[in-house]
């Protein structure tokens, strides 16, 4: 074929063909560097601001590993999606931007004094005595990446929106007829007779006809259909799976040590005391009356005016101090006291109460830690680099069997599993990702077989998951249900006759006659329930659907029913607790504060609307989507 081409490559024709290919590349190959458009990533612009995908997604990052700290496990990024959370801080990012150019717009000016009036107290960088830390304020910095300038300029921009929103919410007053009227409403309490009546009191229930078991399931069918069932053969690379073909030499063991020897030193940390003055004078005062044997803590009280407390720096390392304090400190002995030391603060003397020395971990200490992160770093790569191949042998239409024969894997059966993870025979699928193969298997079509996929809560985990069969949900013939549909049956029919049985002891209760006396009548229990309030029982002992009747009752001696899990309840109103709100000042400061902050989220909500009509928001949807 090449000869041939090679033969005619001179005549007219080639030649012409060559051309046209060529002019094709320059129209709609190299043509489409010099017009295409530039893409726009913005998320969303506000006014003249653009916000861009990376702000997006280190709020969205934050508020998740927030979510994680507040209930101790981790929310994938479709979970934060469907509760709302990735839309939210789009539009708190938004709403900050809009007060931004709000103060720009009216001039807004945050002064040096106020923003160094922040960083003074704020208690992060407060010590154990709570005092200001510098060390601490620039560990903190360095910690979070940012310079002092840095943390400061955001700091001036974050107090000139508190400032804006103080001034748009202060007139946000709750009137004392608002907060009196709902402090009786949330502190009214209310006590009834409390009569329950279980399924056992239901009496003999004679087993349905064919007839009325048919109708019985024919109206509940639902309640009887299964779920959809998958069967799938899934392709799972771990890294733990290749960790114990890896062997780390000792040579690369010790490289790794030498490199990483700060993770492996304990820094030395002294308990250090001090006294602060703002000239020499008084710290020559200091130090003679300290080389004269004067208490330590009466000296900083009488040439300072410092309390025994606010002279304790706690534990410190030598990099957490400025390094005029740091030398002086770390140079001393135990139970000594340093000549005077000027720093930006003043001039110091220090004394070093306690001394932790520093250290290291040995190479054959941390050995076997280092081989473990090692081989997961290698077994990582190389199930990358695997994973990448199988794809490759899976497009070339290798099948799962195939592919795991050749690189000796091993395969996840799924047989009949439903939508959350059961498999047929009721136990859990057995993978380390089993929600995810199963999310993907219900995502892919029968007969066909996923993209490999990197398992986004799972570092270095790839896997491609075949849909080998569907079992579609159905309705089960009642031949096969038919004792669970007896079963359901004679628990309605008792749910019935429970329910008849309150209807009769509520309809007895009449001027004369208490709901207690109708139930001694009917060999019933009767209980006094526990002062209620509309939240509930303090112990849960009264159902919320009876509470909630209980408080919309006009008046004692009102009878209430409702069924439950278990059976029935019936309840008499026997007294109403309305309280003062003169009695208690704490209770109701406290229900006006909580109303006036709803009242200052309700007009920040007004005014965010408002500000939209100056700095028009535009959300890019599509872009949004695609970023998540």
């Amino acid at each position: 074929m090449l000869q041939a081409i090679r033969e005619k490559a001179g005549s007219f024709i080639v030649k012409l063909l060559f051309l046209m290919l060529i002019l094709s590349f320059g129209i709609w190959g190299i043509g489409d560097i010099f017009f295409r458009q530039n893409t726009d990533f913005t998320i969303a612009s506000v006014g003249d601001r653009k916000i861009q995908p990376q702000e997006v997604q280190t709020a969205v990052r934050q508020e998740l590993e927030r979510f994680r700290g507040l209930f101790g496990s981790a929310m994938d990024i479709e979970q934060a999606k469907a509760l709302g959370i990735v839309d939210g801080v789009v539009q708190q990012i938004i709403g900050r931007n809009l007060l931004d150019l709000e103060a720009r717009r009216l001039g807004l000016v945050v002064s040096d004094e106020a923003v160094r009036d922040a960083v003074l107290n704020n208690p992060a960088f407060k010590n154990e005595s709570g005092a200001f830390d510098r060390a601490r304020y620039n560990m903190i910095l360095a910690n979070n990446r940012l310079s002092e300038g840095q943390y400061e300029a955001m700091l001036r921009q974050d107090l000139a929106r508190a400032n804006l929103g103080t001034a748009v919410t202060s007139g946000g007053a709750v009137p004392p007829v608002l907060s009196d009227t709902l402090y009786r409403t949330r502190n009214e309490k209310r006590v009834a007779d409390i009569v329950s009546i279980g399924f056992d009191k239901a009496g003999e229930i004679a087993a349905p006809d064919d007839a009325a078991l048919t109708a019985f399931y024919d109206s509940h069918a639902d309640a009887f259909r299964t779920p959809e069932r998958r069967n799938f053969t899934a392709l799972v690379l771990r890294p733990e799976d290749v960790m114990d073909e890896i062997s780390v030499s000792d040579e690369k063991l010790h490289q790794e040590y030498d490199s990483r020897q700060s993770e492996f030193r304990t820094d030395e940390r002294r308990q250090i005391e001090q006294i602060v003055v703002s000239d020499e004078a008084k710290a020559k005062e200091a130090e003679e009356q300290l080389q004269s044997g004067a208490d330590f803590a009466q000296v900083a009280k009488s040439v300072a005016g410092t309390d025994a407390d606010a002279t304790k720096l706690g534990w410190v390392k030598r990099d957490e101090m400025p390094a005029e304090i740091g030398d002086a400190a770390f140079s001393l002995e135990q139970g000594k006291t340093s000549d005077p030391v000027k720093s930006p603060f003043g001039w110091h003397i220090l004394r070093v109460t306690g001394i932790e020395p520093g250290g290291a971990q040995s190479f054959d200490e941390v050995k076997d830690k280092l081989a473990t992160e090692m081989k997961r770093e290698q077994a990582a790569d190389q199930v990358y680099k695997v994973s990448n191949e199988v794809e490759d042998a899976l497009a070339g239409g290798a099948t799962l069997e195939q592919v795991a024969d050749r690189f000796k894997l091993k395969l996840t059966i799924g047989d009949g599993v439903d939508p959350s993870g059961k498999t047929r025979n009721g136990s859990p699928l057995d993978s380390p990702i089993a929600a995810d193969l199963v999310k993907m298997a219900f995502n892919t079509p029968k007969g066909e077989a996923s993209p490999m996929t990197e398992a986004p809560q799972q570092d270095g985990i790839f896997y491609t998951v075949r849909t080998d069969d569907v079992t579609a949900s159905t309705v089960p013939p009642l031949a096969d249900v038919r004792d669970r549909a007896v079963e359901m049956w004679t628990q309605d029919k008792k749910r019935e006759a429970v329910e008849a049985q309150a209807k009769d002891l509520a309809a007895a209760v009449g001027p004369d006659k208490t709901l207690a006396q109708v139930a001694a009548e009917h060999g019933l229990t009767v209980a006094s329930s526990p002062p209620l309030l509309r939240t509930g029982a303090p112990d849960g002992s009264v159902p919320g659907a009876v509470v909630s009747q209980l408080f919309e009752a006009k008046a004692t001696g009102a009878i209430v029913q409702s069924q439950t899990p278990t059976g029935a309840v019936i309840a008499q109103l026997k007294s109403i607790e309305r309280p003062d709100p003169a009695g208690d000042a704490a209770g109701v400061s406290q229900v006006s504060s909580q109303v006036e902050n709803a009242m200052r989220g309700d007009l920040l909500a007004v005014y965010d609307q408002a500000l939209r009509k100056t700095f028009p928001v535009k959300v890019n949807e599509e872009q949004l989507q695609r970023l998540f």
